[in-house]
């Protein structure tokens, strides 16, 4: 029996934060079908957010690559079981910044053909988490010392 063939795209995707909320970036890798190589790298500081946002900015960032590269259909690939199951319908999204994360991401992808999510484990998405954490890493925060203050 042949292999189901799928979408000609691979997207690997991961967010960073360091610090929770802390300095966040996303990591973005892709691949197309047969190829060992990446055909685009994203490496972006996002500011000052918690995991959960970066990880949704990981994947909208990968569909604004889709939308402005002209590709129609690719399958993304994610390590955030919270993001995965939640748009698949399986987790309910109570916070209203993830709301509001989730209305742009179904708007950008009203703009392609087909998206097809795959949560795969952590070991499987080293390029995109490397990435990610190398640009959660360019800006340097001082940590300062939370000093009480006297009555």
């Amino acid at each position: 029996m042949p292999a189901k063939k799928g979408p000609p795209t691979c997207i690997f995707v991961d967010g960073s934060s360091r610090g929770n909320p802390g300095p966040a970036g996303v990591g973005i890798a892709v691949f197309e079908q047969g190829t060992p190589e990446t055909t685009a790298e994203i490496s972006k500081y996002i500011g000052i957010t918690t995991n959960n946002v970066a990880e949704y900015e990981a994947v909208i960032h990968a569909i604004k690559w889709m939308i402005d590269s002209g590709v129609r259909s690719a399958t993304i690939k994610l390590d955030s079981e919270l993001v995965y199951n939640q748009l698949m319908g399986k987790y309910r999204t109570k916070s209203s910044h993830i709301k509001l994360l989730m209305k742009r991401l179904s708007a950008l992808q009203s703009h392609v053909d087909e998206v097809t999510y795959v949560l795969i484990p952590r070991e499987e998405n080293k390029l995109a988490n490397n990435l990610a954490q190398k640009a959660s890493k360019r800006v340097k925060v001082k940590h300062h010392k939370f000093k009480q203050l006297p009555l």
